[in-house]
């Protein structure tokens, strides 16, 4: 990064993954996650002249299936290339029941593979969820001595995607395969900085001690996903103390945010890992119209000198961020303080 850039990975790959809308307690309310989202962080980095643009490269299934159950993953594919134009599933409900998979209806067979109703299948979903992947394995590659900050641009985004079940707009764990992808290096730390609690990422890694999860969001007893991400989630068996939550009220402005995530960047030293994948959420903004913290669009930069304080070779993934007029600027700030 000697010419002030950072390798930013993007693909445009996602664009006809669409959903116009999401039920919320029955009504149909305008659906947050809009191809625009990552265009929008790409062109405000570029215009600043902070990104090294890079195109991602088509990793194979495997990559994949060694996260996420390959059932799920060809489940997803196969539902995806069922659908006409226009069309789209949206799982009815959640089933843990197995015989729902004998419905010859999508929508009861998607039950199966979700916790929630928010992620719903497209014709060109698995197309972006797979280019997603190949954003943040790209990155993962890319990141190390020579590229000690890498951001992978990734819609849609992964840190809610369990082993095999869909919610919370994400499909796949981009941050978690990434993770996969950097372990030859040594151990690896995940730090989550979305708004929502990656629920995706800490039960794919709760029983491992070679990937340390550390997670600042919303408190669960008022944010979505509501059933994970209390303080008393510390890991099992070799994982057990190697899950780190921590849990914010509402309206939580810079100062205080600054002084946690120093807490969980200190966290993430005494574990000394090789590298570092930050799931980067810029929902934390005052303006986000799905969340309630009281970050500005400049406060990201003191988001970011911390973890690039920890002088580790990082990958930083794009998860959430919805109000797309301060996409941009949050970015800028954030990938500002990086070079």
């Amino acid at each position: 990064m000697a010419d002030g850039r950072v390798p930013v990975v993007w693909s445009d790959a996602h664009v006809h993954h669409a959903p116009t809308s999401q039920a919320i307690s029955g009504v149909n309310h305008p659906h947050p996650e809009v191809p625009a989202r990552p265009r929008v962080v790409f062109e405000a980095l570029v215009a600043a002249d902070v990104a090294d643009v890079t195109p991602a490269d088509t990793v194979v299934d495997a990559v994949i299936d060694r996260v996420h159950a390959r059932a799920y993953r060809e489940f997803v594919r196969e539902a995806c290339e069922s659908l006409a134009t226009d069309e789209q599933i949206i799982p009815e409900g959640v089933s843990t029941d197995p015989a729902v998979l004998m419905s010859d209806r999508w929508a009861t067979r998607a039950s199966f593979f979700a916790f929630g109703t928010d992620a719903p299948l497209m014709p060109e979903t698995y197309t972006a969820a797979r280019s997603a992947v190949d954003v943040a394995t790209t990155g993962a590659r890319l990141v190390g001595p020579n590229a000690p900050h890498v951001f992978a641009l990734c819609r849609p985004p992964g840190h809610h995607a369990e082993y095999d079940r869909m919610g919370g707009f994400c499909y796949f764990n981009n941050a978690v395969i990434a993770a996969m992808e950097l372990l030859p290096a040594g151990r690896v730390a995940i730090l989550d900085v979305d708004y929502h609690h990656g629920n995706g990422t800490q039960h794919l890694t709760y029983d491992r001690d070679d990937i340390l999860y550390v997670s600042l969001h919303a408190d669960p007893q008022f944010a979505y996903p509501g059933f994970s991400g209390s303080k008393a989630e510390r890991g099992i068996d070799a994982g057990e103390g190697f899950n780190h939550n921590f849990p914010l009220p509402p309206r939580t402005a810079i100062d205080v945010y600054e002084a946690v995530l120093i807490e969980a960047c200190r966290r993430i030293a005494d574990f000394s890992p090789a590298r570092l994948v930050v799931s980067v959420g810029f929902d934390t903004h005052a303006d986000d119209p799905i969340a309630m913290f009281a970050l500005a669009s400049g406060d990201f930069a003191r988001v970011a000198s911390p973890i690039a304080g920890l002088s580790i070779p990082t990958l930083h993934v794009l998860e959430g961020g919805y109000a797309l007029e301060r996409l941009g600027e949050s970015a800028d700030s954030y990938v500002g303080s990086l070079v």
